[in-house]
């Protein structure tokens, strides 16, 4: 799965957690079968979230692609694609990465 965050690449800990860009801390999780970076345990779990609630909304079997732009205080407009077949929704979530707000986008 590819990551862009705020228009950088993400998700190792060189390029920085896959839903923040942090660079600090020592969390990975295994997600779509990818082993991807995050700076901690919350993000890991914000992280998931999407990538579940984007499959069951548009009716995914996977995803190969997400970009997210935003941060924690403003929400995040994030597209995933699975093929040619592209989603664009803005969440925000709780301190302890649940999903709070979705709505879909044009």
């Amino acid at each position: 799965m590819k990551v862009i965050v705020n228009g950088r690449p993400a998700g190792t800990k060189e390029e920085g957690c896959a839903l923040c860009g942090g660079t600090w801390g020592d969390y990975y999780e295994k997600v779509e079968g990818e082993r991807l970076f995050f700076c901690c345990n919350i993000c890991a779990k914000a992280f998931v979230n999407i990538i579940n609630e984007a499959k069951k909304r548009f009716k995914l079997n996977k995803i190969d692609y997400i970009e997210l732009r935003g941060n924690f205080y403003r929400g995040r407009t994030i597209e995933v694609r699975n093929g040619e077949e592209s989603h664009k929704f803005y969440i925000k979530l709780s301190d302890d990465g649940d999903i709070t707000e979705f709505k879909e986008l044009n």
